[in-house]
């Protein structure tokens, strides 16, 4: 069955995927510390940054787990041979940082090798199994599950754009800005489709693309013609998406009989 086989590698490329981001954004944010290490602000910067990769993770790692139809008790060993691993390869200086990551990506291994469950199927009139696509390829999202998102994807773009500084007197400067520009935009990817999610919820999912745009080139342009600062376009993206993390389908639902 095609789209069974396509359903599993999906959920393992897309955990590989996270995990490589987060050790990736992990060490550009140790990265930033190490070039500002008497700054207050960079270590506040850094911690919020790693606190809310540690959530993104353990959000990818609990439905991972899912996925691979283990029980729900499970996530705790793992969680804890990962993190006291990799916090006690560190601390005890018996690797590096990045060393340590590349420990966090090989401990990762076995979760990715993890089996799917098999996506359900179907009988057809001549009794034949017939794949039966999930039934909701988009996840809604809850109020609090966005919110963790937005306050990730915004904090990890300001980082990125500190760190896009900090390069500017390394060798290969140029590059390194590309390669952070080129982060920063494929932020928008997860940030796009956790908007989608959060509409699903919201029960107004044909709006993702128009919400996003309007979103995104509001910031982009205000900050371009600088009438805001980078901080200020970052506040502003947050605050233009405040209006779906306080409505409920509920009152949108309510909202619209009233009308008609």
């Amino acid at each position: 069955m095609p789209n069974s086989t396509l359903y599993k590698q999906f959920g393992r490329i897309t955990f590989l995927l996270s995990c490589v981001l987060v050790a990736g954004l992990s060490g550009a944010a140790l990265r930033l510390l190490q070039a500002h290490a008497g700054s207050r602000r960079a270590w506040m910067a850094v911690g919020y940054c790693l606190i809310l990769l540690g959530v993104f993770w353990i959000r990818s790692l609990e439905r991972r787990l899912a996925d691979a139809g283990l029980p729900r008790w499970s996530f705790w060993p793992y969680f804890l041979i990962v993190f006291t691993g990799c916090l006690a390869a560190h601390g005890f200086k018996v690797a590096t940082s990045p060393e340590t990551l590349a420990l966090f990506l090989l401990l990762q291994l076995p979760a990715v090798l993890f089996e799917s469950k098999s996506a359900p199927s179907a009988l057809s009139p001549e009794g034949v199994k017939l794949p039966v696509k999930p039934a909701r390829p988009v996840a809604p999202l809850s109020a609090l599950e966005f919110a963790i998102f937005l306050m990730l994807i915004a904090g990890l773009w300001h980082v990125l754009h500190l760190l896009r500084g900090d390069v500017a007197g390394m060798a290969h400067s140029r590059a390194w800005r590309y390669a952070l520009d080129a982060g920063s935009w494929l932020l928008c990817v997860p940030w796009f489709f956790s908007v989608r999610g959060r509409l699903k919820a919201l029960g107004r999912m044909r709006w993702t693309a128009i919400l996003c745009t309007i979103v995104l080139i509001s910031c982009l342009l205000l900050f371009y013609f600088r009438v805001i600062s980078f901080p200020q376009a970052i506040v502003l993206f947050i605050v233009l998406q405040i209006p779906m993390i306080i409505l409920r389908r509920e009152s949108i639902s309510a909202r619209f009989f009233a009308e008609d």
